[in-house]
């Protein structure tokens, strides 16, 4: 069963949406997901962020976490406010095409 991400950044002094996404686009191409990544959205408003992202494993979410954290640190990113992680019992899509 798919393995679904949520992580959430709240905007402060030092972080806005600038760089969000200097960060988004350190995290590579936007145009190709990452390895195992069967879906994401990613959500701005007036207070923060949401990134949403659905993986074929919770290893692939873990693997693309360990891969991303060196470019992430570059940057001096604040940590997330809020981060969690599950295992899903249902996940539909509508189909593409």
């Amino acid at each position: 069963m798919p393995f679904c991400t949520i992580v959430e950044f709240e905007w402060t002094g030092t972080f806005g949406r600038e760089q969000f996404a200097n960060m988004i686009e350190r995290a590579g191409p936007v145009d190709e997901m990452p390895a195992g990544c069967v879906s994401r959205i990613v959500g701005v408003d007036d207070t923060g962020a949401r990134v949403i992202e659905v993986w074929r494993s919770g290893a692939d979410a873990q693997a693309f976490a360990e891969q991303t954290a060196p470019a992430l640190a570059e940057i001096q990113m604040p940590p997330p406010s809020r981060v969690t992680g599950f295992d899903t019992t249902a996940y539909w899509a509508a189909p593409t095409g």
